[in-house]
């Protein structure tokens, strides 16, 4: 026997009521509905009777429905008449919608509702729906809608659609009515221009919605400026602007209009499995050509709320912070009309939240951004919506688009975070830059001193600090030379992988003589490093002894990553005050970056000069020069702790900073140069080996 499906009428209400989640995204749905009508304008009014709200009406001036389009397309249930507008698109806007199922979340908003259409050269048509029926009728035909034709037409548009909800759900308090007002205002993306005219106004008999501050207002006050344009696998139109307040008048805006030839090219983070099945974090570029997603334009609005500067601005901080509280974020526009629910609360779909809770100084949070990703909707058409309508379908699509947008993001952020750092550095009020807690204990020993007029008293406080300041200093060493140990750990465990897989390889293919070769690698690898585990004393030392260890580490990885390594250490014969241990650590830092830095600017022609010179004076210095991109931030940032210009936070922003930590232990300097400052050798000058220049000065002996 042949049976059929049966439809209850609960079924509407699954469509509709269950499946949206609030009244925000039910009223959003009709608004796109009259974008998808090919509306110029939508009007959204609040009536009142006192202090409670009577009744919606949302009023557009599309193209209307006859009694026709009501009966075969209206009143059926999950037509495919804007899919085939997709897939066949004519002159026109695309619609946004494609599931025909949109109109049904108004069952979220009240109990009736009525509808009058009116399509030029066609009698009005009037649709009158009491949703409270619903819930008596066993079956779709127990739910009768009654529609009617209108003559004339009571519209005062000669074209368009007017729906009126009445006997309202829930409870439209304050609160909820200036957060419909926000999303409904923020439907319209702010930032890009339309190539076609929808404009969204929402308005009320009562003043509801006043002491809403304009958008164009609150990006006045924004600092830090991004915009950018995705296009296949690279970005191509780059701006980045810092504007400070007009009171901080200490410190130089900026602008940036160009992206190196490095950064321009999308990355992203990948998760791999070694051989050793280890994981490991690599970047890799990727294209949104692979995809239907089309161009991306990124705009971004970065506001500043340190409060070491937050009191010079010239808006009242209460209304900066309650309008972000409830506008910012990250949102999606297509076509310039938004996509929910990306810059909600509750959505965090570029973990920028999660990120910054990893890591708090270099990453912005969803609190102090206002952005705007637009995509073209002829374009994007493996971006899918949910039939929820909270943001798209999370397909390999999705994940693309996401990623190039981070990466986008996380470029505007490293700028952002440069101009930070000069910001703060200008305006915050406690300017000491010697070690902290060392500068405590100095300034209690001085106010014991001056205080404190028992003499024994004042010997016995004094005693027990001088301990705490020498533990202290004996800890802070250990820990310092740990961590150069554990920052140089890593490329042990890549040379010992890259050896042990080749000693596999000649074992499986009975080649005898190389395995002994190998193993005799494998040994040198470990004896070489085993270094970093030693204490040693600062004494006199041939500086050319810690060059050679260094190089001879790191052969394996100059060969891997295809470098050209030069030298000068076997011409020279200079001695400087140094500790072995900590020296070769602080010189394997170096050389680390440089191997990252020219591998990632450079696909060949990859080349690191290491040398060493008495041009600095009273100091002995080991200098590393590369051809990679540069310093991407101020030779102060750095040297500071956690701050890297690695992409994706990929760096763990140490490295440079222990080397100068270790530098001052041993009464030395880090030194970051540019080519002017220091006379290059001869073969640094021709093939332009003079990117990033780092000297690591020893006393002389």
């Amino acid at each position: 026997m042949k049976h059929t499906f049966a439809i209850t009428p609960r079924v509407i209400a699954h469509l509709g009521e269950d499946l949206i989640k609030n009244e925000n995204i039910a009223l959003v749905e009709l608004v796109k509905n009259s974008y998808d009508a090919q509306a110029t304008f939508c009007e959204v009014e609040f009536f009142f009777i006192g202090d409670e709200l009577s009744k919606i009406t949302i009023t557009d001036d599309g193209v209307g429905m006859d009694l026709d389009t009501i009966e075969n397309a209206w009143l059926v249930i999950g037509t495919d008449n804007k899919k085939k507008q997709l897939e066949h698109p004519s002159s026109g806007r695309l619609p946004l919608g494609e599931k025909g199922i949109g109109r049904l979340g108004v069952h979220k908003l009240g109990r009736k509702i009525q509808i009058q259409t009116h399509k030029f050269g066609y009698n009005e048509v009037v649709i009158d729906i009491d949703w409270t029926k619903l819930e008596k009728a066993n079956s779709i035909d127990d739910f009768p809608i009654q529609v009617t034709e209108q003559i004339p037409s009571s519209l005062p548009i000669p074209h368009g659609t007017k729906i009126t909800i009445s006997d309202l759900k829930g409870d439209w308090n304050r609160r909820k009515l200036r957060n419909v007002y926000r999303d409904l205002a923020s439907l319209n993306s702010p930032f890009n221009e339309r190539t076609d005219s929808f404009v969204v106004e929402v308005k009320s008999n009562t003043n509801v919605f006043e002491g809403l501050p304009p958008i164009a207002d609150i990006l006045k006050v924004a600092m830090y400026r991004g915009h950018c344009v995705i296009d296949g696998d690279e970005i191509k139109d780059f701006y980045y602007q810092f504007t400070p307040w007009e009171s901080l008048s200490n410190i130089q805006g900026r602008e940036v209009r160009a992206l190196s030839e490095e950064d321009k090219y999308l990355k992203r983070r990948k998760d791999i499995a070694t051989s050793r099945n280890r994981n490991k974090i690599v970047l890799e570029n990727f294209s949104l050509s692979d995809y239907k997603i089309g161009k991306i334009i990124l705009d971004f609005f970065i506001f500043e709320k340190d409060t070491a500067v937050f009191s010079f601005m010239n808006m009242e901080r209460t209304i900066l912070n309650n309008y972000l509280r409830e506008n910012s974020g990250v949102r999606v526009y297509r076509d310039g009309v938004r996509i929910y629910n990306y810059g909600e609360k509750d959505s965090d779909w570029l973990s920028l939240d999660l990120n910054r809770l990893k890591r708090a100084g270099d990453n912005i949070s969803n609190n102090i951004i206002i952005g705007s990703v637009g995509i073209s909707r002829r374009e994007s058409t493996d971006l899918k919506e949910k039939t929820n309508r909270e943001g798209f379908i999370e397909n390999e699509a999705y994940f693309a688009f996401v990623d190039a947008v981070t990466y986008a993001l996380d470029l505007i952020t490293r700028y952002r975070n440069t101009d930070k750092r000069r910001l703060i550095n200008v305006y915050k009020k406690d300017k000491r830059v010697i070690e902290p807690v060392l500068s405590d204990l100095n300034s209690a020993v001085e106010i014991i001193k001056d205080k404190v007029s028992d003499e024994k008293a004042r010997e016995d406080i004094l005693h027990y600090l001088n301990r705490v300041n020498d533990q202290y200093i004996e800890v802070r060493d250990i820990l310092i030379r740990s961590a150069n140990a554990g920052l140089n750990l890593g490329g042990v465990i890549h040379d010992m992988e890259k050896q042990v897989d080749a000693l596999i390889s000649c074992i499986e293919n009975n080649n005898f003589e190389s395995v002994k070769n190998i193993a005799l690698n494998l040994e040198h690898i470990i004896s070489g490093y085993t270094v970093f585990l030693k204490k040693t004393s600062i004494k006199t030392t041939n500086v050319s002894t810690i060059v050679s260890a260094v190089i001879d580490n790191n052969k394996f990885r100059f060969a891997d990553h295809r470098i050209k390594i030069y030298s000068n250490r076997k011409n020279v014969d200079f001695e400087a005050k140094l500790s072995q241990t900590e020296s070769i650590g602080a010189l394997t830092n170096l050389i680390d970056n440089s191997i990252y830095w020219v591998s990632q600017s450079r696909q060949d022609d990859r080349k690191i000069y290491v040398y060493i010179t008495d041009e600095i004076d009273n100091y002995i210095s080991i200098v590393v020069c590369d051809n990679g991109c540069g310093f991407k931030m101020p030779p102060e940032q750095a040297l500071r702790p956690f701050i890297t210009g690695k992409p994706l936070n990929t760096g763990m922003g140490l490295g440079l900073h222990i080397a100068h930590e270790v530098m001052q232990a041993m009464k030395g300097k880090l030194l970051i140069l540019d080519a002017n400052e220091i006379d290059l050798p001869d073969t640094a000058k021709k093939y332009q080996i003079n990117k990033a220049i780092v000297a690591l000065c020893f006393p002389k002996a």
